[in-house]
């Protein structure tokens, strides 16, 4: 693709020997991985990046812990998982906080799986569904879907629905409850369930084995933000502060948003 030909543009500056630790949502670990640490470490051969990988809850409790300590920036697949570490915490670094990508809920299946569901109206011709429970974000961000299509009522905390309440609410549909989005993902694939719920950035690891049936811009379930901000790190020095502003601006740049579209996240513009 055009993405990989292009390289990072080059800032110039050759900063200080240090390390750099980075607390990062778990959907984000193959483009950082791949593609953005080793992108950076050719840019800045003298700054090590340390990627922390995890659920946006844990990986907040964890700078909690530490204070910030050891932690310079978090990327989060939430928006209140970072307004919790600024307004309660304080550990955030005044105006640093980007809203850089977005996610989208989709409803898929298998290529080789036959379904009468065409899209979110219709899902109660489902025989059996794929869905992560409500403590999931994207299981979460399904029921709330549900809720402003009408097929489940109101409620102050739509995570709290169990799969039984909505197998009645869907006329009695089966639902095979998954761990997480890439069980939702791999069952769809494999046929088990017909149809499923996963995010737009799960569609990048099976988009040869799935079709897209549905996907919502955020009409149903509102933004689904993932913001990144520098965690205010107390016994960071110069040169760790200054690489870490320096790797902050790096995600920002051309080069690594069309990498994050590369790998199916949305771009905020």
């Amino acid at each position: 693709s055009a993405q990989e030909s292009s390289e990072p543009e080059e800032t110039g500056t050759e900063l200080a020997e240090t390390t750099v630790y980075v607390d990062v949502a778990a959907s984000l670990e193959a483009v950082f991985e791949e593609v953005i640490i080793p992108a950076y470490r050719e840019q800045q051969p003298n700054v090590t990046i340390v990627g922390n990988y995890g659920s946006s809850g844990k990986l907040l409790t964890g700078i909690e812990e530490a204070n910030g300590i050891d932690h310079d920036i978090f990327f989060s697949a939430g928006a209140a998982q970072v307004k919790t570490l600024d307004e309660t915490d304080g550990l955030v670094v005044e105006g640093t906080i980007v809203n850089l990508l977005s996610n989208q809920l989709c409803l898929v299946k298998g290529n080789d799986t036959q379904t009468a569901v065409t899209g979110w109206d219709n899902l109660s011709e489902a025989e059996i569904m794929g869905l992560c429970g409500g403590s999931v974000p994207v299981g979460k961000y399904t029921r709330i879907a549900l809720v402003s299509l009408g097929v489940l009522p109101e409620r102050d905390d739509p995570a709290a629905y169990t799969s039984d309440e909505i197998s009645q609410a869907l006329g009695g549909v089966l639902i095979d409850e998954a761990d997480d989005v890439e069980d939702a993902a791999v069952k769809a694939v494999e046929g088990a369930v017909e149809v499923a719920t996963i995010y737009y950035s799960d569609y990048y690891n099976h988009q040869n084995d799935l079709t897209i049936l549905a996907q919502d811009d955020g009409t149903l379930t509102g933004d689904i933000t993932y913001p990144v901000c520098q965690v205010a790190n107390p016994e960071a020095d110069e040169a760790e502060k200054a690489a870490t502003e320096d790797f902050l601006a790096f995600l920002q740049s051309d080069f690594c948003l069309g990498a994050y579209e590369q790998y199916c996240f949305i771009v905020n513009p």
